[in-house]
């Protein structure tokens, strides 16, 4: 499994797919449809993600995830919650990835992991 983590519009979906040549066809959005495709997109909206059930069934999985704990803390409880429930899943991730890339400005920064994409 491959984690790449970034900013909202820091290109982190069309690096994926440059890298490996797949089609946007082949991304998926929900946790259902990440059983079967490539790249899932959009981690971030789903905090509370069984990824042991997920990488499981498709453990060669790509996860795409916005990271949301920098910035302006929210006002709402509710907001933090779901900021530190997606911290904590990508930490989980993190640690059961085989690399772990940042994408920032589109460049992307290894954080785990030195063997080639392909």
């Amino acid at each position: 499994m491959i984690l790449i983590i970034g900013g909202a519009g820091q290109g982190k979906l069309d690096y994926v797919l440059q890298k490996t040549g797949y089609a946007p066809d082949q991304v998926a959005h929900t946790p259902e449809e990440a059983r079967s495709k490539p790249v899932f997109d959009g981690l971030e909206q789903w905090p509370h993600l069984d990824e042991g059930a997920l990488l499981s069934v498709n453990p060669d999985l790509i996860l795409i995830c916005d990271e949301v704990g920098c910035g302006v803390v929210p006002i709402d409880p509710a907001q933090r919650a779901w900021r530190e429930d997606v911290g904590r899943l990508c930490c989980r991730l993190a640690q059961r990835a085989e690399r772990v890339e940042r994408i920032f400005c589109g460049l992307p920064m290894i954080l785990k992991g030195d063997k080639p994409w392909n």
